[in-house]
């Protein structure tokens, strides 16, 4: 096991396991690999279904400020290394694309 990785035990529901069984199986994976590519899909396909610029432009264009959008950009990607900058970034490319979209002094004074 390299240093990047960690054990963990899993109890599954019986259904749970037959169904890892059969994607080992049908895959040509051990049940590791399987479940490995069981909680990728999930994590990628579902929890993460967003990009950190997705997050950031669908509330710019909500009308939230900086701030709220650095909030909600942290709140689901919490390891995220994003700053009020980037969110500047985004608006500022948002608003070449649409002028109509609120700069961010806008935001505040529309959302007091």
């Amino acid at each position: 096991m390299s240093s990047n990785q960690k054990r963990i035990t899993v109890t599954l529901e019986e259904d749970q396991y037959v169904g890892l069984e059969e994607v080992a199986a049908d895959t040509g994976k051990s049940l590791s690999d399987a479940a490995r590519d069981a909680i990728n899909h999930y994590l990628l396909g579902e929890h993460w279904k967003a990009t950190i610029g997705e997050v950031a432009r669908e509330a710019i264009r909500a009308g939230k400020t900086n701030a709220d959008v650095l909030e909600m950009v942290r709140a689901k990607f919490p390891h995220a290394r994003t700053t009020l900058a980037s969110i500047a970034w985004y608006r500022s490319q948002m608003r070449r694309e649409d002028p109509e979209v609120f700069t961010d002094a806008q935001a505040r004074h529309a959302n007091p």
